[in-house]
């Protein structure tokens, strides 16, 4: 009996140092492309909400995190290999792309908003007169993929946002479908703010960004506690960034 509870003690406290054996350094993989406010490392430099928060979770948490900009097609097999945490990262991308990698994933940071732009005068415009649509390539607009087969609008891929906006507002797509914050972000240091709007009748989603690793559960759960813990600053970071995670309320035409 002595022998069994000494085995089952060995065995325990083996398992105990394999959970909290987790380095200091880490890298982190983002997406690169400017999605600013969000995140943007395609300077080099690591910028916005994204670059703010992680700095507090390593102030936090006494970890060391380098970060290394992904092409947005490559990030999540880069799970696998080259990183050790993604940023953002979603449930549903990964079952939309390779199905569940046993990848472990926090709570919800912060929700985005996908929405369609289009001219002013296309404010009211139904899903079926839309023809063409921009879309970021390396993006999944589920909403806009369920509803292709019935309605025959086409997809047009383009590298950025930005490029996405021009696109509608030159005419040459219906539609623009990209983050509310990260569009009008854009369209402002261009004073083009007010050149399209928020289609009202086409799909609007909500979507959690979540830290993901396949490595190391433990980050994540003490990710999820920083979550709780430091929630006030992370609010304040929020507002700092003026991050909308809700539509305003559009007037009537």
């Amino acid at each position: 009996m002595v022998k069994l509870v000494l085995t089952l003690f060995m065995l325990f406290s083996a398992w105990s140092v394999a959970q909290d054996s987790v380095p200091t350094r880490l890298t982190v993989g983002i997406q690169q492309i400017n999605h600013y406010p969000h995140y943007d490392i395609t300077s080099g430099h690591f910028r916005g909400f994204a670059a703010d928060l992680l700095a507090l979770f390593t102030e936090h948490e006494g970890l060391q995190l380098s970060y290394v900009a992904l092409p947005v097609k490559r990030q999540s097999a880069a799970l696998e290999d080259s990183v050790d945490l993604l940023y953002p990262d979603n449930p549903k991308w990964q079952a939309l792309r390779e199905g569940d990698d046993g990848r472990f994933f926090s709570q919800e940071v912060i929700r985005i908003l996908g929405v369609s732009l289009v001219k002013p005068d296309l404010a009211d415009i139904t899903i079926d007169k839309v023809k063409t649509l921009a879309v970021v390539r390396g993006f999944t607009p589920t909403l806009w993929m369920d509803l292709q087969p019935d309605y025959r609008f086409q997809f047009v891929e383009v590298s950025d946002n930005l490029t996405a906006a021009m696109m509608a507002l030159k005419d040459r797509v219906t539609a623009a479908e990209g983050e509310y914050n990260v569009l009008f972000h854009q369209l402002k240091r261009l004073s083009l703010a007010d050149s399209l709007v928020v289609a009202r009748q086409l799909p609007v989603s909500h979507v959690g960004y979540h830290l993901s690793s396949l490595k190391y559960p433990q980050i994540i759960n003490r990710f999820d506690q920083f979550l709780v813990d430091q929630r006030q600053q992370i609010d304040e970071l929020i507002e700092q960034y003026g991050l909308i995670q809700s539509l305003p309320k559009q007037s009537a035409p």
